[in-house]
């Protein structure tokens, strides 16, 4: 399926003074992630992956907001699936269903809250104004969510979008750490926009990135030996 190349050059627009929200590396990751995978509802937000790790990850940030008895978390197994041993009974009110088409587990961890989604909504709209020393973990847990680059990080490191706008946002805020070289392309049937950075920038990006993504640290660790 062959792109449609699409012309920069719109501005993103902020709304707004003021951060509410991050401050510090992980917060700046946990936006990035739930903004690549993130599920809200009217009074609920949380996170769906079939990557326990990030739903891990989710889960200590929403333990730091919040009592435990607050979490809730949803299995959903294929059958014969496995289910992480790290996940089952670190939260209390966990429910667990069988799903008969889905070919792996998917984890569903949320809290019901108001005040955070408003948190994570104007965060999200405002990231622009972020602080520089935040873009890699947030750009980070973008990747995580919703990006990839070949085996050896050297190329194909494409992150996907939902819309224009949010591609082009994200985009601008790169290139304040480096002039990145950087397509943006449209994908008609799957409805998506994908950022590409070029061959030549993805090893020096994958390497900025690496202190905050679990994706890209469980692609460079090398299997144990027991």
């Amino acid at each position: 399926m062959k792109p449609d190349s699409v012309q920069r050059g719109r501005k993103g627009n902020t709304v707004g003074s003021g951060w509410c929200m991050i401050k510090s590396n992980d917060e700046a990751y946990i936006l990035g992630l739930w903004c690549a995978d993130g599920y809200h509802r009217t009074s609920s937000v949380g996170l769906s992956n079939i990557n326990p790790e990030l739903i891990r990850r989710f889960s200590e940030f929403l333990r730091s907001q919040y009592p435990p008895h607050r979490l809730r978390l949803r299995i959903y197994i294929p059958d014969g699936a496995v289910v992480d041993d790290g996940l089952l009974g670190s939260i209390a009110k966990t429910k667990c269903c069988k799903v008969r088409k889905a070919r792996r587990t998917a984890y569903h961890i949320y809290v019901n809250s108001r005040p955070l989604l408003r948190s994570f909504i104007k965060a999200r709209n405002e990231r622009l104004q972020m602080k520089r020393d935040f873009i890699l973990p947030y750009i980070a847990g973008r990747f995580d969510g919703d990006g990839s680059v070949n085996s050896n990080l050297k190329k194909d490191f494409r992150i996907v979008y939902r819309n224009y706008e949010d591609a082009e946002s994200d985009s601008r805020l790169l290139r304040r750490i480096h002039p990145y070289r950087i397509s943006i392309y449209r994908y008609k049937k799957a409805r998506t926009y994908c950022v590409y950075v070029s061959q030549k920038d993805a090893p020096k990006l994958a390497k900025e990135l690496l202190p905050y993504s679990a994706n890209l640290q469980a692609m460079t660790t090398s299997p144990r030996r027991d």
